[in-house]
C-alpha cells in the first residue's frame, strides 16, 4: 500500500455502520458523503468491515486507519474490535484516534487514568480513586470524602452514576455496581472454603468503578464537542432533585456561555491529540469542572442539531448561525488533524 497515494481507511461495523447519527432511529453516518467530502479534502476513503482485515495478505503499514467503538451490551463487539486494532498497530498502521482513546470509551477507569497522566491542571480538580472490586474498595472506604459520586466505569446518558451521601449508600452502590456474581462459580467457592483450608475466597465483585468527588448545587452542565476549530455547545439542565443533567432530556442552545468556557474546553482539546472530542463540563463561581470526555464513537446530537457553532477569530470567540454537516465537519476536522501531524514531524 503506497503512501503517497493519500488514502484513507475507514473500518466500519459488522451492519456497515460507521459511528451514529439521529437523523433517524438507529442511524449511522452517511458513508457516501463521507466519501464525498473527504474527496474534496485530497484524500481517498477505502471502506472494510473489520471482519475483512486480514493480517497475512494485508499490509497497513503508515495507512491511516479510520474507526469506531461499539455500545453493544456487555461490549462483547468492542472487546473484538479492540483485537483488529491492536494488530493494526502492530503492523505500524496509524490509528485515527490514538488507541488510548478507544481504550478510554465506555471505561472510565481509563478514561481517569488519562485525566491524571495530562499535563493540564485545570482539570484535575476533579479527582477519582478507581477500585476493581467490592473487596477492594471495602478496605478503604472511611479515606473517601463523602458525599461523592460512584460510577460504573461503563455506562452512559447518567446511567450508573449515583450520588453518595453516607457510607451505607457507598457500600449498598458500589456493591450494586461490582456485582459479577455467576452461581455455578460462587458454588465452588464456597465448596472450596470448607474443603481447602487456608482458602482466601474470590470475589463475586469484580467489575470496577470509581468514586469521584461531588460538585453540589449545579443547575445544569455543557455538552461540548469539538470537530477542529468548530465548538458545538448544548446547554443541559439537570432534572428536579437529581444532580444527573446528561440524559434529562432538558436540552437547549444558547449564545451566552459563561465567560471562560471555551478557552477551558480549548486547553482540553488542545492537551490531546485528537481530531475530535467529546466534553460534559461544569461550570460554578468562574470555575470549570471536565466531569467526562471521549474521543471515539459519542452521540452526534450536540452537532446535528446545533443551530450555531463558535469558533475563534483574531483571538476572539465568534458565534455562526449555521447548520453544520456531521460527515463534512468529520472529514474536515480529521483532515486537519492529519495537517497537524505532519507539521509536527517536519518540526522535530
Amino acid at each position: 500500500m503506497n503512501r503517497m497515494t493519500k488514502r484513507i481507511v475507514l473500518l466500519t461495523d459488522y451492519r456497515g455502520h460507521f459511528y451514529s447519527s439521529v437523523r433517524y432511529k438507529d442511524a449511522n453516518m452517511d458513508i457516501s458523503l463521507l466519501k464525498k467530502y473527504f474527496a474534496e479534502e485530497g484524500y481517498d476513503l477505502i471502506v472494510y468491515k473489520f471482519a475483512h482485515i486480514d493480517f497475512r495478505s494485508q499490509d497497513f503499514n503508515r495507512e491511516f486507519i479510520l474507526y469506531q467503538s461499539s455500545e453493544d451490551r456487555n461490549l462483547f463487539y468492542k472487546s473484538y474490535i479492540e483485537d483488529i486494532l491492536l494488530g493494526l498497530q502492530l503492523q505500524g498502521a496509524i490509528l485515527i484516534p490514538n488507541f488510548y482513546f478507544f481504550r478510554a470509551h465506555h471505561n472510565k477507569v481509563f478514561m481517569e487514568v488519562l485525566r491524571d497522566l495530562n499535563t493540564n491542571s485545570g482539570i484535575k480538580n476533579l479527582h477519582s480513586k478507581a477500585y476493581g472490586t467490592f473487596e477492594e474498595f471495602s478496605q478503604i472506604s472511611p479515606c473517601v470524602d463523602l458525599p461523592a459520586v460512584i460510577k460504573s466505569s461503563s455506562g452512559a446518558t447518567s446511567t450508573g452514576v449515583e450520588l453518595i451521601k453516607n457510607f451505607g449508600d457507598a457500600k449498598r452502590y458500589a456493591k450494586q455496581f461490582s456485582s459479577s456474581l455467576h452461581p455455578i462459580e460462587a458454588l465452588k467457592n464456597i465448596v472450596k472454603s470448607y474443603i481447602r483450608k487456608p482458602y482466601d475466597r474470590k470475589s463475586n465483585h469484580r467489575r470496577k468503578f470509581i468514586i469521584q468527588n461531588y460538585i453540589p448545587n449545579l443547575a445544569n452542565d455543557y455538552k461540548i464537542l469539538i470537530y477542529g476549530e468548530k465548538y458545538y455547545v448544548l446547554h443541559r439542565q439537570t432534572r428536579p432533585k437529581d444532580f444527573r443533567a446528561s440524559g434529562s432530556g432538558l436540552f437547549k442552545y444558547v449564545e451566552n456561555l459563561p465567560e471562560g468556557l471555551l478557552e477551558f474546553s480549548e486547553s482540553i482539546f488542545n492537551s490531546f491529540q485528537t481530531p475530535y472530542i467529546s466534553l460534559d463540563i461544569g461550570s460554578k463561581s468562574g470555575d470549570f469542572f471536565l466531569f467526562e470526555f471521549q474521543f471515539v464513537h459519542f452521540g452526534t446530537y450536540t452537532i446535528e442539531k446545533s443551530p450555531l457553532y463558535f469558533s475563534k477569530k483574531n483571538n476572539a470567540w465568534v458565534a455562526s448561525y449555521e447548520r453544520s454537516v456531521l460527515e463534512r465537519e468529520f472529514a474536515r476536522s480529521v483532515v486537519n488533524y492529519l495537517n497537524r501531524l505532519e507539521c509536527n514531524q517536519s518540526n522535530s
